[in-house]
């Protein structure tokens, strides 16, 4: 993985020890959908303020996918076979983690990722050299235009146990190419199966802008300049 920063405020790290970052919460937890198929809601987003607020996760059932960036709710789901995207149609959600971020600060990056495993080492390592505590659970963002970006939408078949194994028997596997797409993504280094898989240390949903699908993120292979947006420290 060959990464080049292009813009790093240094004096953030003189401000280490007083900083803080948003606050990352979760309803519902990735265990409790995966070792004990429990699909039921644990999050409505007509309770929630939405100023500010950045969130992810599948939808009620295990019937799509959602993105909500600044208050703003974007969801897939397979319908008939075909992929219905909406904007504010969903409201509760199987497991939901989330953050309120009034402010972003930006860091341009030149960088050559050719999986998900690449792309969690790349937000981790931009954090930690720009003066973010990445023992505590943050959100971020990424504007970029991949070379290709696999992703899955889950749908789950009602009257089906669910298990681990056999999560993504149902689900609508997709694929773009070259096309512009934003991210919303929380890290942590110690909530696997809460609001992590209990392989990977962040959890990533895709907005692609030319379907306008919504996916649980799979892989990435980026080699561009990308945009990786962090809370701005207060």
């Amino acid at each position: 993985m060959k990464i080049t920063t292009l813009l790093f405020p240094a004096f953030v790290a003189i401000l280490f020890s007083s900083v803080s970052i948003p606050e990352v919460k979760v309803s519902g937890a990735m265990k409790n959908i995966m070792m004990k198929g429990d699909l039921n809601a644990y999050a409505n987003l007509d309770t929630l303020p939405k100023m500010n607020l950045y969130a992810i996760g599948p939808i009620e059932g295990l019937k799509g996918e959602a993105v909500i960036l600044n208050g703003e709710i974007y969801s897939s789901q397979k319908i008939d076979n075909k992929i219905i995207n909406g904007k504010g149609k969903v409201s509760k959600m199987a497991m939901l983690v989330y953050s309120y971020v009034e402010n972003w600060e930006a860091f341009v990056v030149s960088a050559k990722v050719s999986n998900y495993t690449e792309l969690e080492a790349l937000i981790s390592q931009t954090a930690k050299q720009n003066g973010y505590d990445i023992t505590m659970p943050f959100a971020f963002k990424i504007e970029a235009k991949p070379q290709s970006v696999n992703y899955h939408i889950i749908d789950w078949k009602t009257g089906v146990n669910h298990t681990m194994e056999n999560h993504k028997q149902f689900a609508f596997s997709g694929k773009s190419q070259n096309s512009n797409a934003t991210f919303l993504g929380f890290y942590s280094d110690h909530h696997q199966s809460v609001f992590t898989h209990h392989t990977t240390n962040m959890h990533v949903h895709v907005l692609d802008e030319k379907s306008k699908n919504v996916g649980h993120l799979d892989d990435i292979k980026v080699n561009s300049m990308i945009t990786i947006y962090l809370p701005k420290l207060k």
